[in-house]
């Protein structure tokens, strides 16, 4: 009898290698795509709260005054209220209203005025001058100008502020004929922002509808 020796079989052959590694290739690449979708998302949820957060903050001082006001400019457009070349002229972009605070003595001089204007370069800027009675007369005692509050606007077209009568008729500041006197009637703003908090990123659309209480 002879014995025949069989050789060895054990290990890998290089087609069974190659298979191996592609397969592996295949794998790791749809988990390179998953985890690179999942970072994605999680940044634009992250940035779109954060930039949420901002508006909110942003628009909260803008809110308590406009609901606070007595009044709205009546002088537009005019550099009193809204800087020719500064802000954009007109009623859409540029709004200054009239906060009072009496107190005892100062019944109509204690007061603030404040300018919210929305300028082409897409930032929402707040102007604020504080009067009071100093040594028998209503002088400023304090004043600044140009604070910014919210950058990346992006209304486009979109008007910043949109008004209302008590009636609930649009008072549109660009109607033929259309006088500042008219707006003294108005009750309710309407403020629309769109917010891009980066470059390619969707807007964020906020819009609220603030009553004057003091002007009803």
């Amino acid at each position: 009898m002879i014995s025949r020796v069989r050789p060895n079989e054990d290990g890998v052959t290089l087609v069974e290698l190659a298979v191996v590694l592609f397969l592996m290739s295949i794998i790791a690449a749809i988990l390179m795509t998953f985890l690179a979708t999942m970072m994605r998302t999680t940044t634009r949820t992250a940035n779109s709260t954060e930039t949420q957060k901002q508006i909110a903050l942003a628009l909260r001082p803008l809110t308590a005054n406009v609901r606070g006001s007595g009044s709205i400019a009546t002088v537009y457009p005019s550099t009193s209220s809204c800087p020719t070349g500064v802000y954009p002229t007109g009623y859409t972009n540029c709004l200054s209203t009239t906060v009072m605070r009496p107190i005892p003595g100062q019944l109509s001089c204690r007061r603030s005025i404040f300018t919210y204007g929305l300028k082409p370069d897409g930032v929402l800027r707040e102007d604020r001058t504080d009067y009071a009675v100093v040594g028998g007369t209503c002088a400023v005692t304090k004043s600044y100008a140009g604070r910014p509050l919210l950058a990346n606007v992006k209304n486009g077209s979109q008007a910043l502020f949109t008004y209302f009568d008590r009636f609930g008729n649009q008072i549109d500041p660009n109607a033929s004929g259309q006088t500042a006197i008219l707006f003294t009637d108005a009750v309710t703003i309407r403020v629309a922002l769109n917010v891009q908090y980066q470059s390619g990123s969707p807007l964020l659309s906020y819009t609220s509808d603030l009553a004057l209480r003091n002007n009803r």
